[in-house]
Formats: C-alpha cells, structure tokens, sequence
C-alpha cells in the first residue's frame, strides 16, 4: 500500500498542487494537497478506488471548497477595524479614585441631607434629573416660583458647606 501511495504522490503531487493553488489561497495549496493524500491513505480499501487521481482532485476540490466557505464565514465575522488591547480592557479608575468619589459623593449627600425634603427633591429633580423650573412645580405641586427659590437655597447650602472647588461645572449646567 505504501508503494502505491508513493507511485501516486509522484506522478500526480505536482499536478495536484499547481490544482489546489488555481482553486484556492496558494498559502494552503500545500495543506490541502496534504490533506488530499492523507485521506486517501486513510481509505478503508484502497485498492478498490477505480480512478485514484480523480478522487485525489476531487477529494482536493472538496477540502478548496471547505477551505473558501471557513474563509468566508470569518470575514462575515471579523470586524473591518483592528481592535485595540485597550478597548477592550474596561477602563475603570483605580480602587483610590473609586473610594475618593465614594467618599465625596457621601459628603455631597450628607450636606444634601440637611436640607428640607422638598428643598432636596427640588434640587435634585432640577440639577439632577434636568427638569424645568415648571415641570419641578408641577412634580411637587408647588409653584415655579417656590421650585426656583428652593433650588437656589439648596445651591447656596451646598457652595457654603462643600465649596466651589468641591461641585465643579458637574452640576451648574
């Protein structure tokens, strides 16, 4: 058996690389011309194979096929951009940045806190939440006028205890 795969593999490999090179990527003629061979030792009865070099080019015809299909399935899949490392490690801040907004954003809501109910709610459904003046009036059944007193209250309670430094261009907008 290993005679005659020797006598194929010399009259019919080159033919059947120059073969595998026209029908796929020429970077894996060799691969699939390999694969050819393989299979066909790997045949359970191989003298029973009529026409050896019709099956060794079908059976490369089939693995150029499979090879053009897998290709094309992964360009489908593959973005057109390379991705950087960087985008795809979260970027989030280290463990002391962490605990520092922790900390300050506890310190905001303890001097929040102090403040009146309504005073806080106005406040945050204003700076916060980005409602108008009116639309605060209505979400306390107040008036636009008291909703605009109390936001500006808790402004000043907030500036007093926290300081300018402290609330940033963050929440004046």
């Amino acid at each position: 058996m290993n005679t005659l795969l020797d006598k194929l593999f010399r009259r019919h490999g080159k033919e059947l690389l120059a073969f595998a090179e026209r029908q796929s990527n020429v970077t894996i003629a060799e691969d699939i011309t390999q694969e050819a061979f393989l299979r066909l030792m790997q045949h359970p009865n191989l003298p029973a194979i009529e026409n050896h070099r019709a099956y060794l080019f079908k059976t490369a015809a089939n693995l150029s096929k499979n090879a053009y299909d897998h290709e094309q399935v992964r360009l489908r899949y593959t973005p057109d951009e390379l991705v950087e490392l960087e985008q795809l490690v979260c970027q989030l801040p280290a463990p002391e940045t962490t605990v520092a907004i922790q900390q300050q954003l506890e310190r905001f809501l303890s001097v929040l806190l102090q403040l009146p109910e309504v005073v806080q709610h106005a406040f945050i459904l204003s700076k916060l939440d980005g409602l108008s003046y009116p639309d605060v009036a209505e979400a306390l059944g107040i008036s636009s006028k008291s909703a605009q007193r109390y936001v500006l209250k808790a402004w000043q309670h907030l500036i007093q205890h926290l300081g300018h430094d402290f609330l940033g261009d963050n929440l004046t907008r």
